[in-house]
């Protein structure tokens, strides 16, 4: 499992690396890029997204939602909301005694993305987020009959990915990709290794093309 993590990692540096180096022209497309879209009044950017990875040599899934400003369809930043869509397994120790327990973990990702190729139905990005969150256990009691919370840390990451985007109709599209997660802190009172490869897909709403549909009105949107 090391070995498949570390796999990814490197495997996603190489790529995003080879982008970025191969030569002084595509170096002076990203300045050209950078320096004209964010002149662009932006437009509004939701999508949704599922994130599969491991915990514990079990595969897990995230689900969230981000909302953000696309500038020129080259550069789109915002903030979206992640959390496990099923809490993971596992056994914790209080008082001496072994309970199962079930980690929760959920986190705010602000993020970035930059568009390097684009058409009518195509996008192309590298993207990076953080994650700032928090984990913790859930456990039965027995001896107190009640559902408890114990071992609370504050969880930070760094996720870089590389994804692909197909607008399938004019109002939704959808996407994948993969990515690393790379835990950058957290504290002892969360024992699982939360480092991992992470799976994307994801599906996009064009809100833009919706209101234009039906109300045949423009707004600030994709």
């Amino acid at each position: 499992m090391k070995f498949i993590r570390l796999y990814f990692f490197i495997l996603l540096s190489f790529f995003s690396l080879q982008y970025y180096s191969q030569s002084n022209e595509q170096v002076g497309v990203f300045e050209e890029d950078f320096r004209t879209s964010f002149k662009i009044k932006p437009k509004l950017d939701v999508k949704l997204d599922t994130r599969f990875s491991f915990i514990a040599a079990s595969d897990i899934r995230t689900t969230g939602v981000k909302l953000g400003l696309s500038f020129n369809r080259e550069f789109k930043m915002g903030l979206g909301y992640n959390r496990l869509i099923s809490p993971s397994k596992s056994f914790i120790q209080k008082d001496d005694v072994n309970y199962k327990a079930d980690l929760y973990y959920e986190y705010l990702s602000p993020y970035l993305e930059y568009i390097y190729h684009n058409s009518k139905k195509w996008e192309f990005n590298i993207a990076i987020q953080f994650g700032i969150g928090r984990g913790y256990y859930q456990f039965y009691n027995s001896l107190t009959d009640s559902k408890e919370k114990t071992n609370h840390s504050f969880i930070l990451s760094y996720e870089p990915s590389m994804l692909i985007d197909y607008k399938i109709v004019r109002w939704v599209g959808i996407g994948s990709g993969i990515g690393y997660r790379l835990i950058l802190y957290k504290n002892k009172n969360i024992s699982e290794h939360l480092t991992s490869p992470v799976f994307i897909f994801k599906a996009k709403i064009y809100l833009g093309e919706i209101v234009r549909t039906i109300t045949g009105k423009e707004i600030q949107a994709e």
